[in-house]
Order: C-alpha cells, then structure tokens, then sequence
C-alpha cells in the first residue's frame, strides 16, 4: 500500500495528536489534550492556518494536492467530520480561495496587497528567451550536454583566469573530449547565450574636486533587482505580504515579533499606504572592504539589496542568495591638501551614487509599481526603505552625523552611558538642521560649511539620498550593529566584569560545565 493511502487508513482507524503524535483512546480525548492551555500542543491548529495562504498570497489549487503520480488516491480521499473539524480536503483545494478566517491568535491587516490578474513568472520569462525553442530539443543549449555544461559551469565559477581556462582547455587530454567550446572567449559566448538576470550600466561622475582617477559607478537597476528576488520560485512559500499581528494564544496577552510584518511598523507603513496596495520592505547593506593590501590598496564599496518580506531565517543564510548586488560604489582619491575636505567630498559623493542608484526605488515608494509574486500574481508594490545594515562610522556616513554624535539619537558621545532616552533623530529634524546650515554658509564653500556642519554635529552632507525615498526615515531604518554594540562590548566590559569578580580559572570551569 502506498505510504499516503496507509496514513489516511491510519487517521481513521486511530486517535493522535497531530503535533506531539501522543496516541489517545479516541478523537474527544484528543481536543481535550489540544485545548489545554498548558498544554504545548494547545496552539498547534492556530499555528498550522498562520501558515497557510491569506488575504492576497498564494491560492491553493487542486494541482496542489494531488499529482498524476498518484491517479488513483483522490478517489479514495474520505470525507468524514470529527466532532465538527472537516476533514474533507478535496472541497477546500477544489474552491480555489484561501481559508476564509484568519487564526484566532493572528489579526491580518484587512485590505492588504490585494492582486491584479496574471503577470509573469521565471520560467515564463525564461522560455520567453530567443533562444527557448532552441531548448526543446536539448534542455542545455547553448552547451553540447549535461557534461559539457558541468564543465563549462566548473570553469566560469572557479575564479580561474581566461588565460588559465585556455591552458587547461589546451591540454591534450581535453582535447579529445566533445566540448562545445575550446577557448575562454567561446565558452563565454556560450554563458552570454543564457537568460540574463538584471544587466549591469555605467555611469561617469564629474566630481566638484580633481581626482587621481576618473570616477566610474557600476550599479543595476534597482527595480529589476527586486522584481528577480521577488520571482525567485525558490521563494514561493518563504515570502509574506500581508502585515500582521501575532500573538501566542487566542487570548491576545503575548506578542510574538518573528518576522518583519508582524512589526508594529509594517503596520504602520501598510496604514499610509492605498488599499490593496503590496509593501515590500527594502533591505540594504554596504560595507567599505579593502580588497588588495601592498599591491595599489584597492578598495570595493559594494552595495546589497534584499527584501524583508522574505523570511528571516531564509534571508540570513548567505548561501541562499538573497542579497543581490545592486551598486559598487566608487571609492576615490581626491586631490587635496586637507584632509577633512577629502572626508567631505568622498561623503557627498556616495550619497550621490546612492541617491542616483536608488531612484526607482524612491519613485515605486511614491506612486507603486506592479510587480510579479513567484506563482505570477501582479501586485501594486510600494517600497520604502525599511533597513539600513552597516557598521557604525557608516551609520553616521548615512545619517549625515559626525562621528562622536548618535545617528539614530539626539545624543552625543558624552550622553551614551545616560539612563534615559534621548529623542530619536528625524529625518525632518536633520533636514531642517541642514536648511539652516545651507543658509549660514553655501555648500561650495567645503571649508567654512564643515565649521557650520561642526557646530550642529553633522558631516557636512547636505543632500542626503533618503531626503526625498518617502515613508524612510534614518531613525527606523538603521540597525544596531551587532559586532561592535553586542559582540564587542560583550568581550570588552563583560567579560571583564566577569574576570575581575570571579577569575580566569574559574571562569574558564564554568564554560566548561555547558559543553
């Protein structure tokens, strides 16, 4: 007997609990044990619905259910209540709507990221390729084989240089395999030939200042970026649209915060936004990285995009790709004898590569754009930018702060250990700051406007890239560093807290007694 048709014979013969699998005499002992607030297994129904599609994602079809792998087991479904839980699963699949109720311990935001009939899905866009009819035939093309695209993949993903992919290609051994391909140049030709994802654009800046080198900024579009993240079928059952509420009983005492839209500020965000309308949260990271040391001290600037509609514990694992590369900025070397003016116009100049990368994004934040979900739903998307993940002196780049000044508060570096709260800083109140700076002192005048920027303990930029994303405010978006205000302060103060009461040795025995 099949192993799906045996469990079905198995849920009408005998009486368990769905989640801890605790056998019971019959199915009334059974709901006795589930609705037991203590008991574990009490919120197991409420958990199993928060789970499924509501209010605008994915409609769950027949197809779903039942495959042709298996013709013959939707005939032998049952259909049969138990002390009023249907158990008929045919007639909800068969509807073709969601679950009409949300949980009694979840409260959807009503109205939310409704959809607007068909849009386009990855594998439609990838047979829409002119090459697709080429792929009838053999599933591979442009390569000759499974083989040969193996090898070919190997060779474009090992790091190997076009020189040291000749070489290898030239080898007498490698020659008398059938490779579609016998140099570099060929087999990048033939990865040319493949459905490309978001394409790369160059754009050169003038900068106000000389500089050793031409200034090149490499970046995506941005919209594309999104729209391939938010297509990815990877991501069909790991992306939320809807804001919601959550709490750990039907009582509605506890909060339970495990994703970005069950938030306060989701909410709030959804709230300003028109019904129907999709938010899709904007995740971005940068991180100025030395990339050679010695040999011309090269440094990259990349800039990561993701969505935080995408689960948590899906976005953070790196090997899932769900950061894209959306920009490199430039990182210049300006001709100039003070340092602090060179500070400035390498601050100004990224807020201008920022603010030229991510204007798609700001218009989508103001007037929407429609956008495909993974199964080819056409969404009214808004994005406002909803984290910033850098580390301190770059949250203080962002915030247009000086270094000794909070960038998410009004306090400064003699204020940190104070136990009360300070006010956050606003983006309108550090815009307003920046008009008054703008009417003191021209912003050409680098040296006399850094005097005037000192005073009010900012950088000294005065166009700031978020000044104009709406619904995005510094004092939201930025993200307490971990390494630095967790990690490092952990190690640097705790730890030797800890030292100094009880001792190195005895410290050492009691992190031996966890492992």
């Amino acid at each position: 007997m099949p192993r799906a048709k045996k469990n079905i014979a198995c849920i009408r013969k005998t009486s368990f609990c769905p989640d801890c699998g605790k056998w019971f005499a019959n199915k009334t002992n059974v709901l006795r044990h589930m609705n037991q607030p203590s008991s574990a297994c009490s919120s197991f129904i409420n958990f199993w619905n928060s789970h499924r599609p509501y209010a605008g994602s994915r409609i769950v079809q027949e197809s779903d259910l039942f495959n042709e792998d298996q013709p013959d087991l939707q005939e032998e479904i049952p259909e049969w209540e138990c002390d009023g839980v249907d158990f008929n699963m045919r007639d909800d699949a068969s509807t073709g709507t969601p679950f009409p109720e949300a949980p009694s311990n979840v409260e959807y935001y009503p109205g939310a990221s409704s959809t607007y009939g068909q849009g386009t899905t990855f594998i439609s866009e990838f047979f829409n390729d002119k090459y697709a009819h080429l792929r009838h035939e053999n599933i591979f093309y442009p390569f000759a084989s499974q083989e040969d695209w193996q090898l070919g993949s190997w060779l474009l993903r090992s790091g190997l240089s076009m020189a040291a992919i000749d070489s290898f290609l030239s080898l007498e051994l490698i020659k008398q395999i059938s490779l579609s391909f016998r140099s570099a140049r060929e087999l990048r030709l033939h990865m040319e030939m493949l459905p490309p994802g978001p394409s790369w654009k160059c754009h050169t800046i003038n900068p106000p200042a000389p500089t050793k080198r031409p200034i090149a900024l490499f970046y995506r579009n941005a919209i594309d970026c999104i729209q391939s993240l938010l297509s990815h079928p990877f991501f069909e059952r790991h992306i939320l649209f809807v804001p919601r509420k959550v709490w750990s009983t039907a009582a509605r005492v506890i909060r339970v915060y495990n994703e970005w839209l069950t938030g306060d500020h989701a909410w709030e965000l959804q709230s300003e936004l028109p019904d129907g309308a999709t938010l899709l949260g904007i995740v971005l990271s940068s991180d100025k990285t030395n990339i050679s040391v010695m040999s011309g001290n090269r440094m990259a600037h990349p800039l990561l995009l993701s969505l935080a509609n995408i689960d948590a514990d899906i976005r953070s694992k790196s090997s899932l790709r769900t950061f894209l590369l959306l920009a490199l900025l430039p990182v210049p070397s300006f001709v100039h004898n003070k340092s602090r003016v060179r500070g400035l116009l390498s601050d100004r100049l990224v807020h201008q590569c920022l603010d030229l990368v991510l204007k798609p994004l700001k218009i989508a934040a103001a007037v929407g754009v429609m956008m495909s979900d993974p199964v080819g739903n056409l969404h009214h998307c808004y994005t406002p930018l909803v984290a910033y993940i850098a580390d301190t002196p770059e949250q203080s780049l962002i915030a247009c702060t000086s270094p000794k000044t909070s960038p998410v508060s009004t306090a400064i570096y003699k204020q940190f250990g104070d136990g009360i709260c300070h006010p956050p800083r606003t983006a309108a109140a550090t815009l307003h700051v920046i008009k008054i700076m703008c009417m003191k002192s021209l912003p050409t005048d680098l040296i006399n406007f850094l005097k005037v920027a000192k005073e009010h303990r900012l950088n000294g930029v005065f166009e700031p890239f978020w000044r104009d994303w709406l619904h995005s405010d510094p004092s939201r978006f930025l993200l307490l560093e971990v390494l630095h205000h967790l990690h490092r302060f952990s190690f640097d103060h705790d730890l030797q807290w800890c030292i100094a009461v009880v001792g190195n040795k005895e410290l050492d025995y009691q992190f031996t007694l966890t492992r």
